[in-house]
């Protein structure tokens, strides 16, 4: 989605949305329509081995669509645009308007157990990549564990100053106001489900053997893993690789932007999995950003 600046673009009738008395509006609903749906598709590409979806269905159950590979380029404050069955970010937040607004919380026992017990590994054809740069097979496999999970969120009234302060902006009202005017749900991210990563790089016995040798190829697995990330990942020691706070997965407000045309408010009320019939699992949709 594009989201160069452009003039404000004149919608029919009024070519405005609510925003309290201005251009964007929350609808007045009960509490109960305050909570959040995981009601976009993620991102999914073949990064990862088949035992995601231990973790892809464990993510799912605390109520979080996931992201794949893990990162920093989708989180809360966001807006993001549903279709069908993937989503795509339509304006980005300043981490400034982040600041002092993001609440961290624990997640249940079970999910922090099950995620943090669990051991993962990237996916044969990411390692092969990574090894074409290398020049070789010196990549045997990289292996990795979660600690610290926990569920970062913004509070709702929190959350609709960061949206007003978005589509004061001309560039993301002009794309929202083509979104809406498409008929496509926009929606803000909510909370996210976050993470320290750490990284076990296996090498081939002959790098393992050379120190020297080593440091070349964590460097290339650095940064591979780092641009996925959209997020610093730090070198531990000879064969680990550290990232803080990436998110595992997100969650969206179920209360999106509404014309001030409409009689009825934009609630996000299915999943994508649910609206194509599909069972909980990996859905290969739009790249990360």
């Amino acid at each position: 989605m594009s989201d160069e600046s452009a003039g404000r673009a004149e919608t029919p009738e009024s070519g405005h949305f609510r925003i309290s008395r201005k251009r964007f509006w929350y609808a007045t609903v009960g509490l109960a329509a305050l909570v959040v749906v995981p009601g976009a598709a993620y991102v999914a590409v073949n990064w990862i081995e088949p035992v995601l979806d231990d973790m892809a269905t464990t993510i799912m159950e605390a109520g979080f669509d996931p992201l794949t590979p893990p990162n920093r380029l989708r989180g809360p404050g966001a807006l993001y645009v549903v279709d069908g069955k993937s989503y795509r970010k339509v304006c980005d937040v300043d981490p400034k308007l982040l600041t002092d607004r993001l609440q961290t919380s624990p997640v249940p026992d079970r999910v922090r157990t099950r995620l943090e017990k669990g051991g993962f590994s990237l996916g044969g054809d990411y390692l092969a990549k990574i090894n074409g740069q290398l020049g070789g097979n010196l990549l045997r496999s990289v292996e990795y564990r979660l600690t610290n999970v926990a569920i970062t969120e913004i509070a709702m009234s929190d959350l609709f100053e960061i949206q007003q302060a978005l589509l004061s902006e001309p560039s993301c009202q002009h794309i929202v106001e083509q979104l809406v005017r498409a008929s496509k749900q926009v929606c803000a991210g909510y909370a996210a489900l976050s993470a320290n990563t750490s990284y076990k790089v296996n090498v081939d016995k002959k790098v393992a053997a050379q120190e020297e040798a080593k440091l070349p190829v964590l460097e290339t697995v650095k940064s591979v893993i780092q641009q996925k990330a959209g997020s610093e990942i730090s070198i531990h020691n000879v064969d680990e690789l550290k990232g803080d706070g990436l998110y595992y997965g997100i969650q969206l407000s179920q209360l999106c932007i509404t014309p001030d045309t409409a009689t009825e408010p934009s609630v996000l009320t299915q999943t994508p999995q649910a609206l194509a019939n599909e069972p909980p699992g990996l859905i290969k949709t739009t790249a990360a950003r």
